[in-house]
């Protein structure tokens, strides 16, 4: 996977954005093998044709209106008129144009089409996607949680990477198995939106403020009353609706601000299923279900930031239905658990080193 920008500014966000857990090396040369995405600063003119939507189809790429057309030799154009971006993916050639009038949208579209494309070379090696979160211990044992949205799965890998484990995935992780009957785990690099109750329990809410004040920019994203929250010490987090609005820490926040280590692969050695409970004691809940469903694979309505809008992997984009029938046999087959997490975060990181030390025992006393 080779990427080329004449703009230095691009290449050195995509390394660290990738950094903590893939390897990013300068390339001198023009040779090399394999897909290439080409990222160029310049106007992108009226791709659409004056604004018509005849012959275009729309996406949220990622959650951003995209407009996308395929042509008859098989090329694929995209335009996010809002960014200013525009794609061409050439499947003859494996390579993809990525343009923009602005950097900072340049970069984060070049990261994505990357890693996209890593994602459809991993496909076609019999990967998977998965909706979950993972930290690794001791260099290899990778702790997997899954779970919907809210259930706690970044909570467990935040939390045991805070103490000690590395950073493999948060809330996206490829799997593989493997020929000696494991479940082989690799990162999906991406940043993450965590609660304020979490933020401050990690000590990392502190470290954000003292950041901001020196000068540091919070993540583009991030809603300016969480940013205010965070530096007033507000306790109540700011909600719209029902939805709890949360931090948003880029990838190589991780590392750099926090101080965690990434993990660039694992191999699983449990499971867990966690789910939140607000006020309760952290516990093994082995009453739930802890087989895998369609809703642990990043597809369909569950992959609603990445749509395969390119064919990139054929609309596999979770990996193959045999693909996934092995990975969900096999995790099957080793220790996995059901817990139940509470918000007293002393007790969830006891409960949680407990459990990963001892995933078979019968009950977990605190």
């Amino acid at each position: 996977m080779l990427v080329r920008s004449a703009e230095t500014s691009v290449l050195e966000w995509i390394r660290r954005y990738v950094g903590p857990w893939w390897a990013a090396v300068e390339e001198p040369t023009e040779g090399g093998t394999g897909p290439v995405v080409t990222a160029a600063l310049g106007d992108i003119g009226n791709v659409t044709a004056g604004g018509t939507t005849t012959g275009w189809a729309e996406a949220g790429y990622p959650r951003t209106p995209t407009r996308y057309r395929r042509n008859a030799d098989g090329t694929v154009v995209a335009v996010a008129p809002r960014d200013r971006v525009t794609y061409r993916w050439r499947p003859a050639a494996q390579r993809m144009d990525v343009r923009s009038e602005h950097g900072p949208a340049l970069a984060r579209a070049t990261a994505r089409v990357t890693r996209e494309m890593v994602r459809a070379q991993l496909v076609t090696s019999g990967w998977v996607l998965l909706h979950a979160s993972a930290a690794v211990l001791d260099g290899e044992r990778a702790v997997l949680a899954l779970g919907g949205r809210g259930a706690g799965k970044s909570t467990v890998a935040l939390t045991l990477a805070s103490r000690g484990a590395q950073l493999l995935g948060n809330d996206r992780v490829f799997a593989r198995a493997t020929e000696d009957g494991g479940v082989e785990l690799a990162p999906w690099p991406s940043g993450a939106a965590v609660g304020l109750g979490l933020m401050r329990a990690l000590g990392w809410a502190d470290v954000a403020r003292r950041r901001w004040a020196a000068g540091a920019e919070p993540h583009p994203s991030q809603d300016p009353r969480v940013t205010a929250a965070l530096l007033t010490g507000r306790s109540e987090p700011p909600r719209v609706g029902e939805r709890e609005l949360k931090a948003h820490v880029r990838p190589e926040d991780f590392t750099g601000w926090f101080g965690l280590r990434g993990a660039s692969s694992g191999r699983v050695a449990v499971t867990l299923f966690p789910l939140v409970r607000p006020g309760a004691e952290p516990q093994v809940d082995d009453g739930r279900a802890t087989a895998l469903t369609d809703a642990d694979f990043m597809s369909g309505a569950v992959e609603d930031s990445y749509p395969d809008i390119f064919g990139l992997t054929g609309g596999a984009n979770a990996g193959t239905a045999l693909a996934r029938a092995k990975v969900a046999a096999r995790l099957g087959a080793l220790p996995t658990r059901a817990i139940a997490l509470g918000h007293d975060h002393r007790a969830n990181v006891a409960f949680l080193e407990d459990i990963t030390t001892h995933p078979d025992a019968e009950a977990v006393v605190h």
